[in-house]
């Protein structure tokens, strides 16, 4: 008996899920195709996150009161810097360098002066009490001097003020050194990035100034009267003191007649009188001040007798000269009356 062979006729169901997974498969290579930013993020990882040039968070419309910061992107930030040295666990001293960023934006800057010797303090005042990190960075060699309340520096004269709950983060430096002049920078780590403020120190040296041309003659018996200026000091100094060939006079009871009288108006000077002058009074005469270069003059004292003794050669030499001039007159009128009776 023959039997028909059998055909098998796909129903409508298959098919319709066949098409509706080929539809699905181009959709999804249609939509990676057009946008082929969404895998850069799995390759090496060289991509740095940008940061958009902008002010601190704030309400829309809210404008922030005095000078405005700007987001800067860094590869490595301070608070970054210091947090792995602090997690070093050999318990030696790291320094820490911060890396500087080309692209920083800096709105405000501080110029400051101080004195050679004496106590600075760097400003740097944020805008919310509750930062997350602020650092203190110095710019000539960017070592890490402060992160938070923390010192990352072997020299103890920085030092870090920070009130609890207080908006300053004021960087101390006492001591000051010619080799701490320099810009610092002041770095908050906010949620964008990093905020900057700048503060360029400027060291100066004051220096005595005698005014004279080094030398000073007074006559034996009068008043001995030096001036001693000041200069480029910003505060007064702590002292000024006088020396007589390498011995302080101020307070000289020995000798008696001495008075140091100082007036620290806006021109710092220094006056010393020494009365009744006597020759053991002339020599060197410095005037030297706290972290100040000193100054000196000359004093010579003059006595009575040789200025007499100078003015009377003088008086001989005019009374020859008057009675020269007589004779030679006489001479003349004796011999034009001779050639007058010939």
């Amino acid at each position: 008996m023959l039997t028909q062979p059998r055909v098998f006729v796909m129903g409508s169901r298959p098919v319709a899920l066949l098409m509706l997974l080929l539809l699905l498969l181009v959709a999804l290579v249609s939509f990676a195709t057009a946008n082929p930013d969404l895998h850069a993020g799995s390759g090496d990882g060289s991509r740095e996150p940008r940061w958009a040039t902008a002010s601190p968070s704030r309400p829309s419309g809210e404008e922030l009161p005095g000078q405005q910061f700007s987001l800067v992107t860094s590869s490595v930030s301070a608070a970054a810097a210091a947090a792995a040295a602090t997690d070093d666990d050999n318990g030696e001293d790291v320094d820490v360098i911060a890396t500087a960023s080309a692209t920083a934006k800096n709105n405000s800057v501080t110029n400051i002066t101080a004195q050679l010797g004496a106590s600075v303090f760097l400003p740097c005042k944020t805008h919310h009490s509750m930062e997350r990190q602020v650092s203190w960075v110095r710019r000539r060699d960017w070592h890490i001097l402060t992160s938070g309340t923390l010192t990352y520096t072997k020299e103890e004269r920085f030092s870090v003020h920070h009130p609890e709950g207080s908006t300053e983060w004021t960087l101390a430096i006492k001591y000051v050194e010619l080799a701490d002049a320099g810009t610092y920078e002041c770095q908050i780590s906010t949620g964008g990035g990093i905020v900057s403020h700048l503060v360029s120190l400027n060291v100066v040296v004051p220096r005595a100034v005698i005014p004279g041309n080094g030398e000073y003659h007074v006559e034996s018996g009068s008043t001995i009267s030096l001036v001693c200026f000041i200069e480029q000091s910003p505060v007064a100094p702590q002292y000024i003191f006088w020396y007589h060939n390498s011995r302080m006079i101020n307070y000289d009871r020995e000798r008696g007649g001495v008075h140091v009288h100082i007036d620290t108006g806006p021109r710092v000077r220094s006056q010393l009188s020494v009365s009744n002058a006597r020759p053991s009074d002339s020599g060197n005469y410095t005037c030297a001040a706290a972290n100040t270069e000193s100054a000196s003059i000359t004093v010579y004292i003059t006595e009575a007798a040789n200025k007499i003794a100078a003015i009377q050669p003088r008086a001989v030499d005019a009374a020859s000269s008057v009675g020269a001039s007589v004779v030679l007159t006489g001479c003349l009128l004796l011999l034009a009356q001779l050639v007058t009776r010939q």
